[in-house]
């Protein structure tokens, strides 16, 4: 705050949502904030309602999500050491105590937790009253208020595909009531989730058991079912009040460059494709990887376990041998190609990416957790064509990038010629896009597709442009987040809820608020740094550990207590401040300040205040501002304020479903 004038604007309910950056930053809007909260204080089942509550799929989230929640945390802004909380690592605790997976650790949910402060009128420090959090419409409580509505119709919905979108339109809409069956071209739920995430990154038995729960509400699955082929889309319409496109992008996108038909050349899907599914990959010893974002991460790890089993390893395989099949758990399937991977002796596996490392698409812990294992990583480097002897690849020519992104931001690559140069190798593994086989459209003529390749919808509802048919995930934008899909999901079901009652939804939001007398801090806030997760040991990563170990509850609460709480405000009250300034003096992040009228400057809602002042009231006038991002929520300055003109008060929030 050191220019002469401030742009300021007058706070509403949307202003107080968005101070909340965690949640805003949610595709679901999970109050991060409330199961972070809780966690601190120790209330772990109330923490892990909070987390589910929004998220039919927080298990999986709690595993293996981009967690965009974490690079929005207000901590890491505050200040340049300050990294943000951990908050998908948090979830994980939480889901692995109350969760579907709680079944199979017997005990998990009484662990101990560690004795908390508690402030004078019984509340935790940073917390408020503890029923509350910000629930969105889709919510489990919004679902079933809905679905007990008086006079509602039931329909009949088939899903195509079983991914995350798939799965949570048929959790929604198992909920709401309707009669829900997914048809599945696969042997296993999950979809991309299943196929394209190597089993050391996520419990496979962790995820069948939170999927168990959805298809338990009622909801009916085909297996090895593709549409187009026995089923087509238009019998399934004529069976139907509505259909769900959920189809994963499971094709991976060639390179337009020569010798990219060479044998040797695959795509990262087909790869993490068969090797989640049991089929034999077969590797060369010297491996690069093409691309720098998630699945050529995913595609460079698996490839190097494809050749670390040792002799003990070996052994262990031999005992525990089993035959992939259409019934069979993916861990075996997993375990059958490593076995067979064995003999191939990967030991050298490099990846190239047009971007720089600050550029890098692929999150953080994804390239420290790579760069752990063995894997080197050059960026600033293109392919140029794929070079073969005897239809077999040899090597690849690669060139130096000048520049990614044009002036715009937008991606459009630019090489340095004469910087060709050439790298053996006898495997390319392409990580460069995928694709949607649309063969299911078969004979729906009135879905239209987008000049991507991609299905056409209302964003706000899924619907296409056939009223019957809804679409979301990947196969209407393209690659995405998990935790997007999951969004995807809730807005169709939603959409299909309103075609099949022929009404229309409208979402009411209400605000409510509450004073918190003696709002303080835990101990040591500003100082508790963010701690890695523990991890296997490099020499134990074989290609079926799941690598991370997740928090004990002891360190998950410590972690909490590191949030700053940003849906508590200082709310000021202007008839008893008295201008002593002790407020801007006792902050020690030099975020209040104390101004004229004329040293301000913003949009209507400021113009609408100064000018309900008549003309004489505005000499004189002063104004306190505030930077809530630099904000920490101490509360320093309620307590020195003389005559309680500021008071911290604790913002929540509740989207509701009515009918017009």
């Amino acid at each position: 705050m050191t220019d002469d004038r401030y742009t300021v604007g007058i706070p509403d309910t949307d202003y107080y949502r968005k101070m909340v950056k965690c949640q805003d930053a949610c595709p679901v809007l999970t109050d991060a904030r409330g199961y972070v909260t809780a966690i601190a204080r120790g209330d772990l089942e109330d923490g892990y309602r909070i987390a589910h509550d929004p998220n039919p799929l927080s298990t999986i989230c709690g595993r293996i999500c981009g967690a965009p929640c974490e690079p929005a945390c207000r901590r890491s802004a505050v200040g340049p050491d300050w990294q943000p909380i951990a908050i998908r690592p948090l979830k994980r605790v939480l889901t692995e105590r109350f969760g579907p997976e709680a079944s199979r650790l017997p005990g998990q949910a009484a662990t101990a937790v560690p004795d908390q402060p508690v402030a004078a009128d019984g509340t935790f420090p940073g917390t408020g009253p503890t029923a509350l959090y910000s629930p969105a419409r889709w919510s489990n409580e919004q679902l079933r208020s809905l679905g007990a509505m008086p006079g509602r119709k039931r329909g009949r919905v088939a899903v195509i595909g079983a991914g995350p979108a798939g799965l949570t339109v048929a959790h929604d809409l198992a909920v709401l009531g309707h009669d829900v069956t997914i048809y599945e071209a696969g042997p296993r739920t999950g979809g991309m989730i299943r196929y394209g995430v190597p089993v050391y990154r996520i419990d496979q038995e962790a995820m069948d058991l939170e999927i168990q729960a959805i298809l338990d509400l009622g909801v009916k699955i085909h297996f090895n079912t593709p549409i187009g082929k026995v089923i087509t889309l238009p019998d399934l319409r004529r069976q139907h009040d509505a259909v769900f496109l959920g189809l994963g992008l499971m094709q991976g996108r060639k390179l337009n460059a020569e010798g990219a038909n060479l044998d040797g050349v695959i795509t990262a899907v087909d790869l993490l494709l068969n090797y989640n599914l049991g089929y034999k990959v077969k590797l060369g010893k010297r491996v690069l990887v093409v691309g720098g974002g998630d699945v050529a991460m995913d595609a460079a790890r698996t490839a190097l376990r494809l050749g670390r089993l040792t002799d003990d390893m070996k052994e262990s395989l031999s005992q525990t041998e089993a035959r992939a099949d259409e019934a069979s758990d993916a861990v075996h399937a997993a375990l059958d190609v490593a076995r067979t991977a064995l003999r191939l002796g990967v030991g050298d596996v490099k990846m190239i990416a047009l971007e720089s490392w600050e550029e890098l698409p692929a999150s953080k812990f994804e390239v420290e957790e790579a760069l752990e294992e063995g894997i080197t990583i050059h960026p600033r480097l293109g392919p140029n064509r794929i070079i073969g002897w005897n239809g077999k690849v040899t090597g690849l020519e690669v060139i130096e990038v000048a520049s990614v992104f044009d002036e715009n931001r937008r991606f459009n690559p630019k090489f340095k010629p004469g910087t060709e140069h050439v790298w053996d190798c006898d495997t390319v593994i392409l990580a460069i896009g995928q694709s949607a086989d649309l063969t299911a459209l078969g004979g729906a003529d009135d879905v239209r597709l987008s000049p991507r390749g991609l299905v056409e919808i209302n964003q706000a509802t899924g619907q296409t442009s056939a009223p019957d048919v809804f679409a979301g995930g990947d196969v209407a934008y393209g690659p995405r987040l998990i935790i997007n899909a999951v969004r995807d999901g809730h807005l169709a079901a939603l959409g299909i809820e309103q075609r099949i009652q022929g009404r229309t939804l409208d979402v009411e939001v209400t605000a409510e608020w509450t004073d918190l007398p003696d709002h303080t801090m835990y101990p040591g806030w500003t100082k508790q740094a963010r701690i890695k997760p523990p991890s296997l040991p490099v020499d134990r990563r074989t290609g079926i550990s799941v690598v991370e170990l997740g928090y004990s509850v002891a360190d998950a609460v410590v972690q909490g207590q590191r949030c700053l709480e940003c849906s508590v405000n200082t709310i000021f009250d202007g008839e008893k401040c008295i201008l002593c300034n002790a407020c801007v003096d006792v902050c020690p992040w030099n975020c209040l300040k104390i101004v004229s009228l004329d040293q301000m400057q913003g949009d209507a809602s400021l113009a609408a205040v100064v000018n309900s002042l008549a003309g004489d009231q505005r000499q004189g006038v002063a104004a306190m501002i505030k930077d809530d991002e630099a904000c920490t929520r101490c509360a320093l300055c309620a307590d020195l304020c003389p005559t309680g003109a500021i008071t911290m008060e604790a913002f929540r929030f509740k989207e509701s479903l009515a009918y017009r």
